[in-house]
């Protein structure tokens, strides 16, 4: 029907593809042809050649009907079995086959011994078979019965012995002259006579072979006499039942067996599709079984492990549609000794965060384990250079090409781990337990504003709108125990732990509904660095390596550890290798690697993420950012990319972007910046504040730009506490708040200024 001009052709001649269709399909498609003619009028078709011409055409621009390959096997593959087209079933029927090869090489000596050892049972039973028949052996015990009665009676009588002897020789004589007899004779000689010969004239090479037929009728008969013993003798092993053979079907029933998963005998599996080849060099097996699920097989997983003799990590048990659907998946190797590169490093593109997720792991069979946002309240726990930064790099990386995405980040240690993610970080802070309160109020609050804009469009939940006009909130508390532990020396770093966990878990339980997400990292949570109320909040866990069984249950939940979940061994060099349990259950699972330090990896990930997000005016700075900016009103100071070279330092915010209704924003929120890096900032000398303001802005505040020598420091702080009391009142003059230097005496006099009266000046409401 179709024709077409192949240029590969010499001289580009035209090929009539039309003669190479079954007939039935050549005449569907010319009637097809005329039936499209037909519905134009000034259509012409030639269905002789099969070549559709427009109007107005010139000749050689025919309009070509194309059938591809495909379409002409479709009717093949739906009467082939799909076992005997799919390439993963013959790689494993391969692998079968190697296995059994070289599995019955390896024994063929022993296979020799039992074939040799069974002819000459057959030898020997044939040699006494015969030798009873020619000379009737079966009438020596009625002789020597006959013998015995004579005895009883005193040897009167001997006519029975003599008559039964005579019957022996007469029969004997028959037998010797059956034309049986003698065409087996004479077939052994000539056959004895033959072999002879081969050997004489062609050497043992070829004696063996001839002698194959005789030891087969040997073996034959050796066999059919240890059946008639009812001895068991086996001369061929099952390659299957070899420890390590292929999977095959065999091999889990026997291994369901011993586990005791089978309870009756009769109980076997029932393969659905053929054993295949899976990833991560493993085999896939399909099955159901009766009376057994999936649920039963998880809770023998160990068992099941142990009859196969793999480690419990080399098997992996799933549901194909139905708990009676089983799939059961084994490999030969740790599936989890080698990393495996992020796939964000080929992606090109912005993700979906949200309903796609991240590719943040791998599971045993090598898939993707997908980070969704949408369900992400998340706990990661792991001891030190237990991979916790890598979790969080490919968090991060992923979360960075979703340009919804706003992502906030306060790390108590190692500001660097986090720089290079710093031009797509609407906030980044280190060590500013303060600025993260502040940061924690404003979340919340931006919380409560959702829910409201949510609840006048008659909606719980947002929609992909509401997520794009609102944005998306990813706070990721990292060490948290830098911020959260209430079991420190300082009652003033107890309280503010105390006060940031009350915020944390409120947003923990709130914020998931309305977009805005929340990770905490730690590393020990067991010991009260995280209270147990916010841990019951964060329904995503993530624990890597830990310490012990307590720390372990910490992370995923008391009695995790009795349920088979053990963290605690994970070897190191297995890192970032952990157990991730959430809505799927409990999953085995690695992080990709995103080397940085070696390949700068992460870098590469950032700076498309940043191309994409500067595309669409999506980077911190390029669109309004309701948490941030209102941060710079409070404080005068901004964290947005990191602040002071990237690094999590507050840096002095752009003019005119932190003055909302009159609020103060320049020596006051200098003032509360030195406040948040202080060890204990509830009250500062002002010999302390003079020190901090020195290093934020030295040009202002040192000793020689005030003028004063820098060996008196008395005169220092006095001249330096004037300046500031008159930078104080020139900022606060016509606001109506004011802020005066106070004394003290616990710990010894001093004089200086309270957190909380700076706040106030600043008019931030009281906590």
């Amino acid at each position: 029907m179709t024709q077409t001009t192949d240029h590969s052709a010499p001289g580009g001649t035209v090929l009539d593809l039309t003669k190479r269709l079954p007939p039935e399909a050549r005449d569907h498609l010319e009637q097809a042809a005329r039936d499209a003619v037909r519905t134009s009028a000034a259509g012409l078709a030639d269905v002789s050649t099969g070549s559709i011409k427009l109007p107005d055409a010139a000749d050689d621009q025919a309009l070509t009907v194309e059938q591809l390959d495909d379409e002409r096997r479709r009717g093949l593959k739906v009467l082939v079995p799909s076992s005997l087209t799919n390439p993963d079933v013959w790689r494993h029927r391969g692998e079968v086959l190697a296995h059994a090869a070289g599995y019955h090489a390896a024994h063929s000596p022993v296979y020799a011994w039992r074939i040799v050892k069974l002819s000459s049972i057959g030898l020997y039973a044939e040699l006494r078979a015969a030798a009873g028949y020619l000379l009737v052996t079966e009438h020596g015990e009625m002789i020597d019965e006959a013998k015995r009665q004579a005895k009883k009676q005193g040897y009167a009588d001997h006519s029975d012995v003599a008559q039964l002897r005579a019957e022996r020789r007469q029969i004997g004589k028959a037998r010797r002259r059956e034309n049986l007899t003698v065409l087996s004779a004479t077939g052994f000689t000539s056959y004895a006579a033959a072999v002879i010969g081969i050997a004489q004239v062609w050497g043992l090479a070829l004696t063996f072979p001839a002698l194959i037929p005789v030891i087969g009728v040997l073996y034959a008969c050796g066999a059919r006499e240890l059946r008639r013993r009812g001895d068991g003798f086996v001369v061929f092993e099952t390659a299957a039942e070899a420890e390590d053979a292929p999977l095959s079907d065999s091999m889990i029933n026997r291994a369901l067996r011993t586990a005791g998963v089978f309870t009756r005998d009769e109980q076997q599996i029932k393969l659905t599709t053929p054993i295949r080849a899976a990833e991560i060099n493993g085999v896939e097996a399909a099955f159901r079984a009766e009376g057994i699920t999936v649920s039963k097989l998880l809770a023998k997983t160990e068992d099941i492990a142990g009859a196969l003799d793999v480690p419990e990590d080399w098997i992996d048990i799933r549901s194909l549609g139905s708990p009676s659907h089983i799939s059961l998946w084994m490999t030969d190797r740790d599936p989890f000794a080698e990393h495996r590169q992020s796939p964000l490093l080929t992606h090109t593109g912005p993700i979906d965060a949200v309903k796609d997720g991240i590719p943040a792991s791998f599971d045993k069979r090598g898939r993707s384990v997908m980070l969704k946002l949408v369900e992400l309240m998340m706990l990661v726990g792991g001891a030190t250079r237990a991979g916790k930064g890598l979790v969080l790099r490919n968090l991060v990386c992923g979360a960075a090409k979703d340009m919804r995405v706003r992502i906030r980040i306060a790390t108590g240690k190692k500001p660097a781990e986090h720089s290079v993610y710093a031009p797509v970080l609407a906030t980044y802070m280190h060590k500013q337990p303060r600025r993260l309160s502040a940061l924690l109020d404003l979340l919340e609050k931006d919380i409560d504003d959702r829910s409201r804009k949510l609840a006048r469009k008659g909606r719980s939940t947002p929609s992909d709108q509401d997520l794009e006009e609102m944005g998306i909130e990813l706070l990721i508390i990292d060490e948290a125990a830098d911020y959260l532990d209430t079991n420190t020396p300082s009652k003033a770093k107890n309280e503010l732990a105390e006060e940031l966990t009350v915020k944390l878990d409120s947003i923990a339980r709130a914020g998931a509904g309305v977009g805005v997400f929340l990770v905490i990292a730690v590393q020990d949570p067991k010991k009260g660095m995280v209270d147990t109320r916010l841990i019951a909040n964060l329904l995503e866990r993530w624990c890597l390596r830990v310490a012990d069984a307590n720390s372990a249950n910490a992370v995923l939940g008391s009695g995790s550890v009795g349920r088979g979940m053990r963290p605690q061994d994970i070897k190191r060099a297995q890192a970032p290798l952990g157990i991730r349990k959430g809505a799927e259950g409990e999953i085995l699972t690695r992080a990709y690697m995103i080397d940085q330090n070696e390949r700068g990896e992460a870098a590469k990930i950032i700076a498309e993420a940043v191309q994409l997000r500067g595309q669409r005016g999506l980077l911190p700075g390029q669109r309004p950012d309701p948490v941030e900016d209102a941060l710079i009103a409070l404080t005068g100071r901004t964290t947005a990319c990191g602040g002071l070279d990237g690094l999590g330092d507050p840096a002095p915010a752009a003019q005119g972007t932190a003055s909302t209704d009159g609020e103060a924003a320049s020596i006051l929120a200098e003032l509360l910046a030195v406040f948040e890096a202080a060890s204990d900032p509830q009250r500062m000398k002002t010999s302390e504040l003079l020190a901090g303001l020195t290093e934020r802005d030295p040009d202002h505040w040192s000793a020689a730009a005030l003028g004063m020598p820098e060996d008196d420091p008395a005169s220092y702080v006095r001249t330096g506490g004037g300046e500031l009391r008159k930078a104080i009142d020139a900022e606060l003059e016509g606001t109506g708040r004011t802020l005066a230097a106070k004394g003290w005496t616990a710990g010894g006099r001093a004089n200086g200024y309270y957190l909380q009266d700076v706040r106030a000046a600043a008019g931030i409401a009281p906590e």
